[in-house]
């Protein structure tokens, strides 16, 4: 009997470490996505607000896409990547400068928290990955990203 209360001991000891190394990694993920949705959001208004007061803008078509978003969260790596690219290549046609040149910070933002949501994404699914701590994981809820 006391073999068996220390074995479900250490394992509810267990448990609770791993879920402690857990919540900090998804809290990360959900911090950059957090900056992420707040620098989407501005470069979103300041790229509606241009082509709404610009006949023929260079960002039309960027801004038809953005339209077409309902919401600034993140959602996937391949939809902001081409989206970045595409900005890139339009802002610097736009003839207010200082516009353009703030786009253009925006985007270089994004594309840092892109690398840091990768890195950190990768990070947590690794975590989440190895046999002992998917039990765990899957046992709070928690999913790969």
């Amino acid at each position: 009997m006391p073999i068996i209360v220390a074995l479900l001991g250490f394992i509810l000891l267990f448990s609770i470490y791993i879920y402690n190394q857990i919540k900090p990694r998804k809290a990360n993920i959900t911090k950059t996505i957090d900056k992420m949705e707040e620098v989407s959001r501005e470069r979103k208004q300041l790229i509606l607000g241009y082509d709404s007061a610009n006949d023929a803008s260079p960002l039309a078509d960027i801004a038809t896409q953005l339209r077409k978003t309902s919401t600034d969260r993140f959602q996937s790596f391949n939809k902001e990547e081409t989206l970045i690219d595409e900005i890139n290549r339009a802002a610097p046609q736009i003839s207010d400068k200082s516009l353009s040149t703030q786009i253009q910070r925006l985007n270089e933002q994004q594309k840092q928290l892109l690398r840091t949501l990768k890195t950190t994404s990768g990070e947590y699914n690794r975590f989440i990955a190895s046999p002992s701590n998917k039990m765990v994981a899957s046992l709070f809820g928690f999913k790969t990203f």
